[in-house]
């Protein structure tokens, strides 16, 4: 069994079946003349069941795609164990190969070669046999939309229709483990919910586990667990409802002068904990509070002020005192 603590600090114990084992995993990328020592994951302990949707959400630099890129097999850890379905990948990272699916980052297509041509290269790498090659780029092709893209060039295509590609690839081997690192950058919102509907649908038909990274919220929310990572660590691993609820029933944001002293005050007031973070006063409530009262104290000092429901940014700033902040490549 693999224990893990839950960020209300209750120890739980998870299954060994977890498709993903990680334990204590660690990594530092060495220094260079002009690049200093980077830790890029410290301890990491993580288990993730099979047909679960887990997203790897975090900042630039959190340790997201160094995570993904172990799990891929492209990167050797300093430290630490990591099975996927029940196989040690630091011993058996031939046989792990053929369980992943990944869509990369950065795109992995020929853009000179047809849809089709592309399906056909991938599927040779893969081994597969030229009739089951056929007959499973065909059904892909289907499901995803692209039947009528076959003999176009991959060039050719818009940011969406090539990101659906991208995951036909990647599902060519029948993955019990499919790898999305980033897999909507750089498509607009119409594309992005697209590429979504489709992964859903094929989760729905298909024996799945799905791992993504993303700095996306919208994404993170949609998933059945969510890891907050920041500089290396795993600060909570839960269902982003849950995560939510940790921090508080609403989030109160509070903006005036003298913000330091100005959330001491309003702290003490309330009994809670303030947070100073991009010009406002932030505070989460776990009960009702009188905003009369507040005003009465405060008004004068106070420009502007919101009370929402906690966001998975309100979360991370709980842990962290900063917001998500979007990033275009991650190491």
């Amino acid at each position: 069994m693999l224990k893990y603590q839950l960020p209300h600090s209750q120890e739980v114990l998870l299954p060994s079946s977890a498709i993903i084992e990680i334990s204590g995993l660690s990594h530092t990328y060495p220094g260079t003349r002009t690049a200093p020592v980077q830790p890029a994951l410290s301890e990491v302990d993580l288990a993730v069941q099979a047909g679960e949707k887990v997203a790897l959400l975090g900042p630039n630099g959190s340790g997201k795609s160094t995570l993904l890129r172990v799990l891929m097999t492209a990167l050797k850890p300093d430290k630490g164990t990591v099975r996927i379905d029940g196989m040690d990948l630091d011993l058996q990272a031939d046989q792990i190969r053929k369980l992943i699916g990944v869509v990369f980052q950065k795109p992995a297509l020929d853009i000179k070669m047809t849809v089709w041509e592309n399906l056909r290269a991938a599927g040779m790498l893969y081994r597969i046999p030229r009739a089951q090659l056929e007959e499973r780029g065909r059904s892909l092709l289907e499901r995803l939309g692209l039947s009528q893209r076959r003999r176009t060039l991959v060039g050719a295509l818009s940011g969406g229709l090539a990101r659906r590609v991208e995951l036909a690839r990647a599902l060519l081997s029948q993955p019990l483990l499919l790898i999305l690192d980033e897999p909507t950058t750089g498509l607009d919102p119409v594309a992005r919910r697209e590429f979504w509907r489709q992964v859903e649908t094929l989760r729905a038909e298909t024996p799945m586990t799905v791992v993504l990274t993303t700095h996306l919220l919208e994404e993170a929310q949609d998933c059945d667990r969510v890891a907050i990572l920041h500089q290396g660590r795993v600060l909570a691993y839960d269902h982003p409802g849950h995560l939510q609820q940790s921090i508080g029933t609403e989030v109160l944001q509070i903006r005036g002068d003298d913000l330091q002293a100005l959330g001491r005050e309003i702290g003490s007031f309330l009994g809670l904990e303030s947070r100073v973070v991009d010009q406002s006063v932030r505070l989460s409530l776990s009960g009702p509070t009188s905003l009369d009262a507040l005003l009465d104290r405060f008004g004068g000092r106070i420009r502007a002020l919101s009370l929402a429901h906690p966001s998975l940014d309100d979360v991370f700033v709980q842990l962290t005192g900063e917001h998500l902040q979007a990033e275009e490549v991650e190491r």
